[in-house]
């Protein structure tokens, strides 16, 4: 499994086909429509290849060219909490969820903290939104929380 590092990779969950996954990639990946984003095909990642648009309709080929790339919550969890031990501020930035992806309902939620906004380049029929987005995701795949405590959360 790749380990979150803040701003050199993500952390992405996954709706598809009724079942949740959450996947750690390089941010690139996300643009859900290279066209709008102004990718040229020469620049697609090789995950990527011929889909400048990823939608409903091109999400099982995709998923399976990212397969190495998916983490189980169990590990997720794991990793972070052995984190937050060391190093509670790094490991909030790491482990943040960054997008929420629901290809069954065409919505996309972006959280990335940075000058990104994947919620713009979607394709048409979609919805982008900039929020965060922990309530959409089922409790049992919610990594961050502990005996109903969210860990992400700052309590400042």
């Amino acid at each position: 499994m790749l380990i979150p590092e803040y701003a050199e990779n993500i952390i992405v969950g996954v709706k598809y086909n009724g079942s949740f996954n959450w996947y750690i990639t390089d941010p690139e990946l996300w643009y859900l429509d290279y066209n709008q984003a102004g990718y040229s095909i020469e620049e697609y990642p090789k995950e990527r290849k011929n889909m400048s648009i990823l939608n409903e309709n091109t999400a099982n080929s995709f998923l399976i060219n990212i397969e190495s790339f998916k983490s189980s919550t169990n590990s997720l969890k794991q990793n972070f909490f052995k984190e937050l031990n060391q190093n509670k501020e790094e490991a909030t930035y790491n482990y943040n969820p960054s997008i929420l992806i629901d290809f069954d309902n065409q919505i996309l939620y972006s959280n990335y903290p940075e000058s990104i906004s994947f919620e713009e380049y979607i394709p048409d029929n979609w919805n982008g939104y900039f929020q965060r987005f922990f309530e959409n995701i089922p409790q049992k795949y919610r990594y961050w929380e502990e005996h109903s405590t969210n860990y992400l959360t700052r309590k400042d």
